[in-house]
């Protein structure tokens, strides 16, 4: 395929959150493998006026947020007129639905180009349903050349929808070799389980990334209150709460001894990780967490819903617990079963989620599937 690449999203560094993490992820992957990948950002994080940086493979567009979205979108129009002019796109990929897969097919239209949208979770899961929203989601997806999704059970959603659209899987990947720990990390990992008080018998727990209202934590919680689990766990948070998971982990009456870090460098994740023995992702919806692949890259046992991609990555009982999504009861049993296990037994399962990991969702495999939905 000739020209270049347009990639359109309002996720990208430094917006941060899990589909920027995979935004940059997937871009620099195909830049790597030698695609020429222009990098469209709406309302970038910290950019006040709009500017391009040159990279390897690529320019990054970043432009700012305005308080009449129409101007960014037409600004936005205006640059990638420019750009067309001076070396061609030939597709346009919108990374999510809702902006930018809505802004990717209407600038493909207009440059007699072809669009990819990739749906990561959100935007099928909340602005389909949300007004504001909505129409830009179904429009994305009624004009696009192709869909990837992040879940079979969204492929079969959006089949379901439009049968008679290219619609395919295209996971997210992990870099397990990222996840190897350092002395630096082993330190971090015995210090932060020693502020816990993580003696034999008490299993820590980590909870990572936006710890939004979707994910359900109060609702586990809750769970873990009504077996009487509170002491034999420790929580470890490591990202943003909201306002009413903030407050039930403040009050010591409803919520496990636990330590909070609000922020940390990318580079400093993998002895957080360690620290834990198991990861919960209570969410009520979700796509493919980046937070679940990092977790298990590092041998921590997965303690999750069976929401989005979940219910497809783990098998309950031998490389994590499984619960059905909502269900208060199943999601205790299932924690309970997790924090009772023997030490040999949880080696075990924490070796098969390493191994897991390493096996099926590998960066060259997440840009295999990417390459040829997109055509490149």
């Amino acid at each position: 395929m000739s020209g270049r690449i347009l990639w359109i999203t309002d996720r990208y560094p430094p917006a941060g959150g899990g589909m920027s993490v995979s935004c940059a992820r997937q871009v620099r992957g195909l830049r790597r493998r030698g695609v020429a990948v222009d990098v469209l950002v709406l309302g970038a994080a910290n950019v006040f006026e709009a500017r391009i940086e040159e990279r390897d493979g690529g320019a990054d567009i970043l432009l700012p947020a305005e308080t009449e979205p129409a101007m960014s979108s037409n600004q936005a129009w205006i640059l990638t007129q420019t750009l067309h002019a001076r070396s061609p796109y030939s597709h346009a990929v919108g990374f999510g639905a809702s902006t930018g897969g809505f802004h990717a097919v209407t600038f493909a239209a207009w440059l007699g180009a072809r669009s990819t949208v990739l749906v990561r979770g959100n935007d099928l899961d909340r602005d389909w349903f949300w007004p504001q929203r909505g129409g830009m989601v179904r429009e994305a997806l009624s004009r696009a050349t192709s869909i990837g999704a992040v879940t079979m059970e969204k492929v079969e959603r959006i089949r379901a929808l439009y049968p008679s659209a290219r619609v395919e899987w295209t996971p997210n990947g992990v870099d397990v070799s990222r996840w190897e720990l350092l002395p630096a990390d082993r330190a971090r990992r015995d210090e932060v389980r020693g502020l816990l008080g993580a003696v034999d018998g008490v299993r820590v727990i980590g909870l990572f990334g936006e710890l939004k209202a979707k994910k359900r934590i109060p609702f586990w919680l809750e769970a873990v209150r009504d077996l009487g689990l509170m002491e034999r766990l420790r929580l470890l948070v490591v990202g943003t709460l909201d306002a009413p998971t903030a407050a039930i982990l403040d009050d010591p009456a409803i919520a496990p001894r636990s330590v909070r870090i609000s922020f940390s460098a990318p580079d400093q994740l993998a002895g957080l990780y360690a620290a834990a023995d198991f990861v919960a992702i209570p969410s009520m919806f979700e796509g493919m967490p980046n937070v679940l692949l990092e977790a298990m890259a590092c041998g921590v046992v997965p303690i999750v819903s069976d929401a989005g991609a979940m219910r497809e990555l783990i098998t309950d009982g031998v490389n994590g617990f499984l619960f059905a999504s909502e269900d208060r009861t199943a999601a205790g049993t299932a924690t309970a079963r997790a924090i009772t296990m023997g030490g040999a037994e949880y080696r075990k399962m924490s070796a098969a989620v390493r191994d897991f990991a390493v096996m099926e969702f590998s960066p060259e495999r997440e840009l295999d599937v990417l390459c040829g939905l997109i055509g490149v």
